[in-house]
């Protein structure tokens, strides 16, 4: 069962050293890892002496592209039965690619994409990096999406990153769309609305380096936003799961209840303790109530990227970058 590891990066190198060290280290070695190199610095050397004395295939494409536009252009180059997606960020366990390809190659499942729920992990050890991956590691965040909960596994419409047969993925490929983020979700929605199946396993162990920034945090969440507005716009599909539509009408219902006794100007409040309460029924050993508030900042911020780009639909300057700062 050959595979191949294919992903992007744009001048985040060191993150994309770290990612490489654990594509290498796994039990069952890829054939072929097919890289776009989208940033500044000329890496193909560096990586060479990483691969050495492994019989790892390096496809090395240094090309300046939307994120979307450099997966398709890996995806091109991609020769095996099967396609594991990686982020620089991402970090797999050793029994990553065996797992997937067992998971792949259930007849029973009789899935065609595949993938594991990412553990968010810190990139440094102070407050405020520590801060940053224990809100993205909080489900409620997100109002308890299948793909966050690490304990899951079975069917769902969203898997992060994700493991592919090739030959489907060569036939659906990733969104062109200008200014369109490549959102996880999208292109699995696209293998679910042709009848294939997406699986969720728990043996898929991966992780995910949050950045140590609240800032950046922020950007993302507002990143998020703006993606999930295009997303709809592209699709012309409003709601993707059912989640979505459930966690909208809740929402819509908020809006009514408040507005009727002008009380609108609560709401802030109402979801901080909706995430207050998250926080408490929270499964981790540790519960830290501070997080609910910088996760409420984050939940808002994401409202502004949703709301903006509504807002220049029509702009011309529209970001086409899929990269996120």
């Amino acid at each position: 069962m050959n595979y191949s590891f294919f992903g992007t990066c744009a001048n985040d190198y060191e993150q994309l050293f770290g990612c490489l060290e654990t594509i290498i280290e796994q039990t069952i070695q890829p054939s072929q890892i097919v890289l776009v190199n989208s940033g500044e610095k000329e890496i193909k050397k560096v990586i060479l002496e990483k691969l050495k004395n492994k019989n790892i295939r390096l496809v090395y494409i240094k090309k300046k592209l939307s994120r979307v536009k450099a997966l398709n252009t890996a995806i091109d180059y991609l020769n095996t039965n099967y396609a594991f997606r990686f982020d620089t960020r991402t970090r797999f366990s050793k029994s990553y690619a065996d797992n997937s390809l067992k998971t792949l190659n259930n007849k029973y499942l009789d899935a065609d994409v595949v993938g594991g729920v990412p553990k968010v992990i810190s990139e440094k050890k102070n407050f405020e990096a520590k801060l940053c991956s224990e809100i993205m590691d909080r489900s409620y965040v997100y109002f308890y999406p299948k793909h966050r909960n690490k304990k899951y596994s079975g069917f769902s419409s969203s898997i992060y990153l994700g493991c592919f047969k090739t030959n489907l993925l060569k036939e659906i490929r990733f969104n062109e769309n200008e200014a369109l983020l490549s959102e996880d979700s999208l292109i699995i929605n696209e293998f679910l609305k042709k009848g294939f199946k997406a699986y969720l396993s728990s043996k898929i162990k991966v992780s995910y380096v949050s950045r140590s920034l609240l800032l950046n945090i922020l950007k993302l969440f507002n990143t998020y936003g703006f993606c999930r507005a295009n997303t709809i716009l592209i699709s012309k599909n409003l709601f993707i799961s059912l989640r979505h539509f459930f966690v909208f009408l809740a929402f819509i219902c908020l809006l009514i209840i408040l507005s009727s006794f002008s009380l609108i100007f609560l709401i802030p409040l109402f979801i901080l303790v909706i995430n207050i309460i998250g926080e408490i029924f929270y499964s981790g050993k540790i519960r830290k109530m501070h997080i609910p508030v910088y996760a409420t900042l984050c939940q808002f911020s994401w409202m502004l990227g949703f709301l903006w780009c509504f807002a220049t639909i029509f702009s011309k300057n529209k970001s086409k970058s899929n990269f996120i700062d």
